[in-house]
């Protein structure tokens, strides 16, 4: 995070710093391109912006042209805005709006330094055209609601209509930004086991249909009884390879069904219950979510936005089901004139360290800074949480691959020792 800010303060100040040479021959259309930094170019013409946009679309005859026109266009848009270009830009933007560049002219400058992104270019670019219309910033992004989020939609209107964008737009950056590493440390602190576990599974399939059959020819060949252990893996050598479509097959259809049921609500709900109480990672889970709410009420609170508008655009924006209905009834409390702190004991995922947190806030009035302290102090938890899990999936990750393997080892060098002491006694 401090590197991203660092980044970012020394991009913009090397970027506004104008060369007065250059300034007095080219005027106000100054290009200020240092090392592939932000381009601003204040006499910049929007009309060929809206020619380049236009290209994206129109239809100019040429078949071979406008197939490869959609078919790019449709690569560009499966692609994806990291959580960490966000942050950039929402820094970046903070930094230009308090320096005074016009919101416009400062998307264009960031639509340009986000090149290597297309996707997200052509969003910044179409958000700056539409402002340029009349439109809002909030109003702009609020057509792309897939990239931003409800929460930051609506702390960008609060900063619009109190007047203090720029500032709005710096705890947005920090928010994104804090919200990016620990999604980082989650996701990282999953996938490890899982790739591990996957590869094993591939390794383990393979030897099962392409060595195991070769070797027990060797052994059928000699007649001699085999070690049960032996027998197991030979058996399930000869069904995975007779069967193999089968499996495949199988778990194509298992692995599909349980994808569009996850995309279901219920689905939903009851997957990420599961993931909640999964033993392990079911804790980093909730510290990881309780961080990102706390957060996003503490800057929603600061950026002027009320309680019960708070609540529902975090219940919107939450990505896990199970809090996003939890939060969403206690929007519903709230109205009815219960406090926050009293509708979040009644739920086993609240913590009651952070139900007293809350408690605290409202009753001194300082919620939105309690909020935020809250989310510090869950935060340091996931770092411990991850470093924690490290210390623990690596030897039990170890012990499963080595009981794997040296099951497979086993079932092929018993017999082969068998084999060896028979033909040392004759």
């Amino acid at each position: 995070m401090k590197q991203t800010k660092d980044f970012a303060q020394q991009t913009a100040g090397d970027t506004f710093k104008l060369d007065e040479a250059r300034q007095a021959e080219y005027g106000s259309d100054a290009n200020l391109l240092e090392d592939e930094k932000i381009v601003l170019s204040i006499g910049q013409s929007f009309d060929k912006i809206k020619l380049k946009k236009d290209a994206h679309t129109v239809n100019t005859g040429n078949f071979f042209l406008d197939t490869y026109t959609k078919v790019n266009n449709v690569i560009i848009s499966l692609n994806k805005v990291k959580t960490q270009e966000k942050a950039v830009f929402f820094r970046l933007l903070a930094v230009m709006v308090e320096a005074g560049i016009p919101i416009i002219q400062s998307l264009h400058t960031l639509a340009q330094q986000n090149k290597k992104n297309p996707k997200f270019e052509r969003i910044i670019t179409g958000m700056a055209l539409n402002i340029e219309e009349g439109e809002s910033l909030s109003g702009s992004m609020e057509q792309h609601n897939k990239v931003f989020n409800e929460s930051e939609i609506g702390m960008i209107r609060s900063g619009e209509v109190s007047g203090h964008l720029n500032s709005v737009l710096r705890d947005l950056a920090l928010e994104t930004e804090k919200n990016a590493q620990t999604l980082s440390k989650v996701k990282g602190a999953l996938t490890y086991p899982v790739v591990v576990l996957v590869i094993l599974f591939i390794v383990l399939f393979l030897m099962m249909t392409m060595v195991i059959p070769n070797i027990t020819n060797l052994f059928t060949q000699t007649g001699s009884d085999l070690p049960t252990i032996t027998k197991v893996v030979i058996g399930m050598s000869s069904f995975m390879r007779e069967k193999s479509y089968i499996i495949i097959g199988a778990i194509i259809i298992l692995a599909t069904i349980f994808t569009l049921w996850k995309r279901t609500k219920n689905g939903k709900y009851h997957w990420h219950i599961f993931l909640l109480h999964m033993p392990i990672f079911g804790g980093l889970i909730q510290k990881s979510t309780l961080s990102q709410f706390a957060r996003t009420l503490g800057n929603l609170l600061s950026a002027g936005v009320t309680i019960n508008q708070s609540l529902n655009i975090i219940s919107n924006a939450m990505k896990n089901e199970v809090y996003r209905r939890k939060i969403k009834l206690a929007g519903d409390d709230i109205r009815g004139g219960i406090p926050l702190a009293e509708t979040l004991r009644n739920s086993s995922y609240f913590p009651l360290m952070l139900v007293n947190m809350i408690e605290i806030g409202e009753q001194t009035a300082q919620l939105e800074s309690v909020s935020k302290r809250i989310a510090d102090f869950y935060d340091e938890q996931v770092d411990e949480a991850v470093k924690g899990l490290t210390k623990i999936i690596e030897p039990v990750i170890m012990v499963f691959v080595g009981l794997a393997v040296g099951g497979l080892v086993a079932a092929i060098m018993l017999p082969i020792m068998s084999l060896a002491d028979v033909a040392g006694s004759i």
